[in-house]
């Protein structure tokens, strides 16, 4: 599934229909910052939401770097409006197969349930992200000395020609994409339709656009492999992973590890224990930064450990796709964010310093959130 899904997003990154898009929003919004961000961010939100932009975000920093010249911005706002607005996205997804379905799938759940409630803290983290980056964007365009980084960058030049300009097959490629999502969260939704229909629907998007955007066979069937290719480390992640979770479960181990929780979350009452298990999940990411590799180390742990303490799977799902997602923002074991902030020449200490405030501030969130949660009963 991971190879399927990496190779058929690599065809549709490859007809340039995503960079064409976000150019046209930069080219039609100019040099209004209070618009182009908030918009910027909204398109690559949806596109992490979706699973599109993970690993590929580092392609589209030299086009957050051409937003940051054309407002006087620094690095660290180009870094933001595209690899902290994707990944924003990835981390309180509704959709994304290998992380959110995975899960859902070892917890027995339904595929896409609970996409209400993570809509709306989808949402809810979107808007605190966009204000957040806004606010630093309007210090530094008003006075350069506000920047983290003052005096200590020079923002790279981005040559306007090898910017893709945005054509009428690059729209029909992203209604494409859009109808297939669509379609897959539909039946998901209406017939529980699992990942192997995501894997066929996307089979068809990825074809069609790739013919829609002019590559032919062997450029297609390139793309592909190349996707694969990219996939093989999270792929080797999860497999090595799932043969940890066979031998803590058949020597017993994952039963000594959940009874040692649940004692432990036993002297918290469930709306407590639900923060705590988000906590877990931001430690464990540290030392297992694959987003379906933690799936399949975590979960089956998580899952009856849900059970023993009172907390519906629903939520216990929730407490690892949020751990692992947002903390990939701080953690330099992320190989992803330790690209894009080199590519935009920020330093991992001054990335820190503006990051980690906002991190704190969605924890905080996440942990009302999950409170909540528990007191309503999503299940």
């Amino acid at each position: 599934f991971l190879f399927l899904l990496g190779g058929y997003f690599k065809i549709i990154i490859d007809t340039k229909a995503v960079d064409g898009f976000i150019s046209l929003l930069i080219d039609k919004l100019g040099n209004k910052v209070l618009i182009v961000i908030p918009i910027l961010m909204l398109v690559m939100s949806l596109l992490g939401d979706a699973g599109v932009l993970i690993n590929p975000v580092v392609a589209f920093i030299p086009i957050g770097i051409l937003l940051a010249n054309r407002l006087k911005l620094d690095p660290i706002c180009a870094v933001a409006v595209t690899f902290v607005a994707a990944y924003q996205g990835f981390s309180t997804t509704q959709i994304c197969g290998p992380t959110l379905q995975t899960a859902q799938a070892i917890a027995e759940l339904p595929i896409l349930s609970g996409f209400g409630y993570r809509f709306v803290i989808w949402a809810i983290i979107f808007i605190v992200t966009a204000v957040y980056t806004m606010r630093y964007a309007k210090k530094v365009s008003k006075d350069p000395q506000n920047s983290i980084i003052y005096g200590e960058y020079e923002l790279m030049e981005v040559k306007e020609e090898h910017i893709t300009k945005f054509e009428a097959k690059h729209g029909i490629i992203m209604l494409i994409m859009l109808v297939g999502f669509g379609i897959y969260s539909y039946g998901a939704v209406k017939y529980s339709w699992g990942m192997d229909y995501m894997a066929a629907i996307f089979f068809i998007v990825g074809v069609s656009g790739g013919i829609v955007g002019g590559l032919n066979g062997d450029q297609i069937v390139k793309s592909f492999v190349e996707g694969c290719k990219e996939m093989c480390f999270s792929a080797m992640l999860m497999g090595c992973a799932a043969a940890i979770s066979i031998l803590l479960t058949e020597g017993s181990i994952l039963h000594t590890i959940t009874h040692s929780f649940a004692l432990f979350l036993q002297n918290f009452p469930s709306y407590i224990s639900a923060p705590l298990m988000y906590v877990a999940n931001v430690i464990v990411n540290f030392f297992v930064s694959s987003g379906s590799g933690q799936a399949v180390v975590v979960m089956p742990i998580m899952t009856p450990l849900s059970d023993l303490v009172g907390v519906s799977r629903q939520l216990a799902v929730c407490a690892y796709q949020f751990g692992d997602g947002l903390s990939n923002c701080i953690f330099p074991t992320n190989g992803t964010m330790m690209a894009c902030i080199a590519l935009a020449g920020v330093k991992y200490d001054k990335w820190l310093k503006w990051i980690l405030p906002l991190f704190v501030i969605w924890s905080v969130i996440i942990m009302i959130a999950l409170t909540i949660g528990v007191m309503i009963g999503i299940s």
